[in-house]
């Protein structure tokens, strides 16, 4: 079985890369970044986009899932393989719990987030994401032959997802600019990784 570690790998790699690369430099941002500073246009804020901070946050969600995904168990052959497989596994949970906790409000927001109607659909994407990933880590050990399966459909739907951001994002930034930004090769990295996963 080919190995998803290299093609998640660009996930990760063009999710925090440049989206965009227009002049200032201040503005080569990633789609992590843009997540905060999306929130702060006008034209989101007062609603003519209906913009959220989830709506950047569903790739790093697939890439947590993906990430606690990664390992397939070999079986239970000799003991040093089936140690360093079990170790793999914690690896990947441990990454993709980091990759869940990312999701979260910023300290010291998270400590309100649950009453700020802004900042509670983070909040709660965060947590279900960090479940979801320790799940998944449980799959992959128990039923890894779901695991392909798995990963191509959270693949899918996490390259769909990253397409749409950066869609839905393309006009209020024109408007902040008085033109098109230039695409950066994080959105593009982050398609290609998307789409060798799914395959």
């Amino acid at each position: 079985m080919k190995s998803r570690l290299p093609p998640l790998a660009l996930c990760g790699l063009g999710y925090f890369a440049p989206w965009l690369w227009p002049v200032p430099a201040a503005l080569r941002l990633s789609g992590y970044e843009l997540v905060e500073w999306m929130t702060f246009a006008e034209s989101v804020r007062n609603g003519t986009y209906p913009i959220t901070r989830l709506d950047l946050l569903w790739p790093l969600a697939g890439i947590a899932l993906l990430t606690a995904l990664l390992p397939s168990p070999r079986g239970r052959g000799a003991g040093g393989e089936g140690d360093s497989n079990n170790l793999a596994i914690a690896i990947a949970a441990l990454l993709s719990l980091f990759a869940s906790y990312l999701i979260l409000p910023a300290y010291p927001f998270i400590l309100t987030a649950h009453t700020d109607p802004e900042l509670r659909p983070q909040l709660v994407l965060g947590l279900v994401t960090g479940l979801a990933a320790l799940f998944a880590a449980a799959l992959a050990r128990r039923r890894p032959h779901w695991t392909p399966l798995l990963s191509s459909l959270i693949s899918l739907i996490s390259l769909f997802a990253t397409v749409r951001a950066f869609l839905i994002i393309r006009q209020p930034l024109a408007d902040i600019l008085s033109h098109p930004a230039p695409v950066g090769f994080g959105f593009y990295v982050a398609v290609i990784g998307f789409g060798l996963v799914a395959m």
